[in-house]
């Protein structure tokens, strides 16, 4: 018997389940919420690693085994979904449900609603309460805004330095590849190249740091006269880790020549 964890998106229902304390989910919800008309092909297209099965004896007739795809053969089914609202999915599954399946083993979902009044008064909290933050963020981003201006050209001749280095942004990389940025990340969050959510987001994995396909830059700002200067990580990738993202969008179709840009041909030879 396998314990599912029922969330819904938009309605649509959506059961996920933690294996190893890594979160899957039910393949044929993924892929109707996502638009498409041959879920079943869709997935089997995966990679091996991104899909598995398991049994769910939820009382539908016929067969009890049900395909499941892991979080980054959600975020695939994603990228090569048409609908406007799978980014939305995208964005919910790794922001809100990923977290909260992995703290406490379930989704935490918003109350029944009780007593109207009761619940009319909790909502006027939250709503003062967001005013209170967004006031506060506002300050705070306004303070930004003017240390970001006043660090500018130390940032631009960081970037000079770093580019001399043959290091690239993500974005850079995009587009020398003539790829969209966030289709991109994507792309690498479904490859387990960055870390898709958390606090840690759009960084790299440990592993392809070691190998030498990423660097993690950290740099100190001050985000606000009366606080404490922060660390800010920014991700840049290296030549060889151009090359190996290349390859990898070669082999998942998404590029039709298995030959880099030029600038990449002597890290593959």
């Amino acid at each position: 018997m396998t314990n599912m964890i029922p969330f819904s998106f938009d309605g649509a229902r959506v059961r996920t389940l933690l294996i190893d304390d890594e979160p899957w989910f039910v393949a044929s919800d993924v892929t109707d919420i996502l638009g498409y008309a041959n879920g079943r092909m869709a997935v089997g297209q995966l990679p091996d690693r991104m899909k598995s099965s398991v049994t769910i004896p939820d009382g539908t007739p016929g067969n009890p085994n049900r395909k499941i795809v892991s979080e980054s053969g959600v975020y695939r089914l994603v990228m090569r979904s048409n609908l406007s609202a799978a980014e939305r999915f995208q964005d919910w599954i790794a922001e809100e449900v990923i977290p909260s399946i992995r703290r406490t083993g379930r989704y935490e979902a918003a109350p029944a609603l009780g007593d109207p009044l009761a619940e009319l008064e909790r909502q006027t909290q939250l709503t003062a309460r967001a005013i209170e933050i967004a006031k506060t963020e506002r300050d705070r981003a306004d303070a930004a805004e003017q240390r970001a201006a006043e660090l500018a050209p130390d940032a631009a001749r960081a970037r000079q330095t770093l580019d001399a280095a043959g290091l690239a942004l993500v974005g850079s990389v995009a587009k020398r590849f003539g790829i969209q940025e966030r289709a991109l990340r994507q792309f690498l969050y479904a490859e387990g190249l960055l870390i898709p959510s958390g606090t840690r987001k759009n960084e790299p994995y440990a592993d392809h740091v070691r190998r030498g396909h990423f660097e993690l830059k950290t740099f100190v700002i001050e985000t606000h006269p009366d606080r404490p200067p922060q660390a800010r990580s920014t991700t840049y990738v290296t030549p060889k880790g151009e090359a190996l993202i290349w390859r990898r969008l070669y082999a998942a179709g998404y590029v039709s020549s298995p030959t880099p840009p030029p600038h990449q041909l002597a890290i593959l030879r």
